[in-house]
Parts: structure tokens; sequence; C-alpha cells
């Protein structure tokens, strides 16, 4: 029987991914932290746990590798390949979750709600002269993944100008209706820049202070993505210096952070990694970390997958 161990997971229970693994035929069991429990693990599932070659060497039958998510960050992609080891993601499990969620976060500093919601006494013209809201109409969409793709849809059905800068064929954008455009053209035009890129080496740090010199004085950034995209001091630096009218994010934050002084701040918006959740995403991303693990595996085994 195949053996599934999970690594480490998000919720107390595993009762999800218990029922995908026995509709299966194999057995699930939770890692109790030991390297040499691994030694009978056949496939395996995490979150957080980084999979080093350390860790791909003490599991020396194992044959897939699967993330509770869409990044792959977390794994030591030479040392599986290495060893011989598939390595599987979760796509598609919050595409509407996430892109709700982003475009509340734009919409939010767009508008100003942090300043203009609890203002319920007031007339608009009141309003508008404590806090006037500009007009913002060209956005930047940086990565056409599906969420991607879902976010500069929604844009341009709301009327905006989209860019999008994207590694695949430029029918992706002209399809949606998007302009492709370079990265430094994509900062450069801007309004609204939001994040939709997978996080590696050729990505970490992409907004840096470079870049957010070239965007147009009090745009506005939208990280829903890796907070690793973003230099965190060359962005503090541009909210200080006022480049920079606006950041929302879905990360967290560790309290060493440079943009831990702006909260509070109305023009910071920070929630917890919260974007890709509901129940039913939640149970979505469970059970196909599992079957797609498993279904890999059993293509593996025929000498069909490699990472």
């Amino acid at each position: 029987m195949t053996n599934v161990v999970v690594l480490d997971s998000l919720f107390a229970s595993l009762d999800v991914e218990e029922q995908a693994a026995l509709e299966a035929g194999a057995t699930l069991i939770r890692w109790d932290g030991d390297p040499a429990s691994l030694a009978e693990a056949d496939v395996v599932a995490h979150v957080r746990t980084r999979v080093d070659a350390g860790l791909v060497s003490a599991m020396p039958r194992c044959r897939v590798i699967s993330r509770f998510g869409s990044g792959i960050d977390t794994v030591e992609l030479n040392a599986a390949r290495e060893a011989g080891i598939a390595v599987v993601t979760v796509r598609h499990y919050c595409t509407r979750e996430l892109a709700t969620h982003t475009l509340a976060l734009a919409s939010s500093l767009v508008r100003r709600l942090a300043e203009t919601g609890s203002r319920h006494d007031s007339s608009w013209d009141e309003v508008a002269a404590a806090t006037p809201i500009r007009g913002y109409h060209r956005a930047t969409v940086i990565g056409l993944g599906a969420i991607g793709r879902a976010v500069a849809g929604a844009l341009i059905a709301l009327g905006y100008e989209v860019r999008a800068v994207t590694r695949r064929a430029t029918s992706v954008a002209l399809d949606l209706g998007a302009r492709p455009v370079d990265l430094e053209e994509g900062f450069a035009l801007g309004d609204i820049v939001l994040l939709h890129t997978a996080l590696d080496d050729t990505t970490a740090r992409l907004v840096d202070a470079r870049r957010l010199e070239l965007m147009p004085p009090g745009a506005i950034l939208v990280n829903t993505a890796r907070l690793r995209l973003l230099d965190e001091a060359a962005v503090a630096g541009a909210l200080q210096n006022g480049r920079l009218g606006g950041l929302a994010l879905d990360a967290i934050v560790e309290p060493s952070s440079p943009l831990r002084q702006f909260d509070g701040d109305p023009r910071v918006l920070i929630t917890p990694h919260v974007g890709w959740y509901s129940e039913e995403s939640a149970a979505r991303l469970r059970r196909a970390a599992i079957a797609d693990a498993l279904t890999a595996f059993a293509t593996a085994s025929e000498g069909a997958v490699r990472c």
C-alpha cells in the first residue's frame, strides 16, 4: 500500500486528506518530525516545511512531493530532481477567492475607504475636502496565471487600461484585451501595479528601488503573491517619500520588517495571507493535494513523471 506522510498542515484534523488517500487505496499519517520515520514514505505533502537535500535523502522510497498550494519555493528542486522525485502543486483551487481579495484591496486603496468609510455623518463635499480621491485608470498586472488573468479581466470590465507583463505568449494578454509590455514599461505606466507572478530566483525582490522610481507619483502597489517579490526596505522608503500612494499586501509581515512602521497608516492595507481562503477553497486544496499526488505517484511508478 502507498504511504503518504503529511509533513505539516494548516489544519488540526487531516480528515479530508485521509479520505482522499483512502479513496485511492493509500494510507496517510502525520509526520512526527523525525527524519528516520520518512524512510517508508512514498509520497510526502507539506505547506511550510523546507524540503531540502537533507530531508530528501531521508526518504529513499519517496517518488512525489506535494505542496498544499501553488508555490514550489519550499522545495529544493535540484535535490528532488536528482532523487527522481516529482514535485506537484495544487492550482486553480482559490482563483475566485484570491482575485476577489486582490480587487477588494486595490479598490479600498483607490477609493480611500479607510479614511472615508467612517465619515458617515459628513456630506460628500466635506469628505472630498478632507480626503481628496484621485482617479486611477491605468493598471499593470504582472503575471498572467489563472489569478492574474481573472484580475486583469475584471479591471478591463471596469474600464481600466490594462497592461500585462507575462512570460506567456503575448496572445494571452491580447486575448484578454490587455496590452503586453515589458517589466520596466509596466511599472512606468501603472497607476496601479498588481503582482501575480511566481517567486523564484529571477523574481525575488522584483520590486526594488529602481523600479519603484519608475512608477507614477502616488501609484498603488498590490501584492497578493509572495512577500519576497518585494524589497521591503525600498517599498518602505517609497511610502515615506510619497512615491507610493498606497500599498496592499496579503502576507505575514515579520515584526522586524520596515513595513511594520506603517501599522495603522490608512495608505497601507495588510491582510495575513487570507486571500486564498474560503471553506470551499480549503476543502478543494486539501483533497487535491493528496489526490493529485497519488495520481502522480501512479504515473511516476511507471517511470513517466519527472520533476
